[in-house]
């Protein structure tokens, strides 16, 4: 993401028309993209269970990865909006790492238990 930052802000893309637009709304891109890797990893979630999804335990899937969908949200669209407004500094990295790994360890153990209860 910041070698595309770099790349628009150099004037690389001169001749195309819209290479501005998510540096210019960058909250409206983290948001979509935000979504999309939140649906996705659900999607994986409900995959690792029993080899595909069954529509009798996708609800619980999702009330499950409620939580962890939330945080990895937040950590996509903190990275994406810092990164895109050129503001990344250091102790952004910093508790960016903090957030997934927070949700690294939600999710394993979300998995795990559902593992237990579905499979066992």
């Amino acid at each position: 993401m910041p070698f595309y930052v770099n790349l628009v802000v150099s004037n690389f893309f001169k001749h195309e028309k819209y290479s501005h637009i998510v540096l210019e709304h960058p909250q409206i891109f983290a948001l979509v993209f935000t979504f999309t890797i939140v649906f996705l990893s659900i999607l994986r979630g409900g995959t690792l269970i029993q080899g595909g999804i069954l529509l009798e335990t996708l609800p619980l899937i999702l009330l499950i990865s409620t939580p962890v969908g939330l945080i990895e949200g937040y950590g996509i669209y903190f990275t994406i909006k810092k990164t895109l407004s050129r503001t990344l500094s250091t102790r952004d990295l910093i508790y960016i790492y903090g957030i997934f790994l927070i949700a690294a360890v939600i999710e394993v153990t979300f998995i795990n238990i559902l593992i237990t209860f579905l499979v066992g």
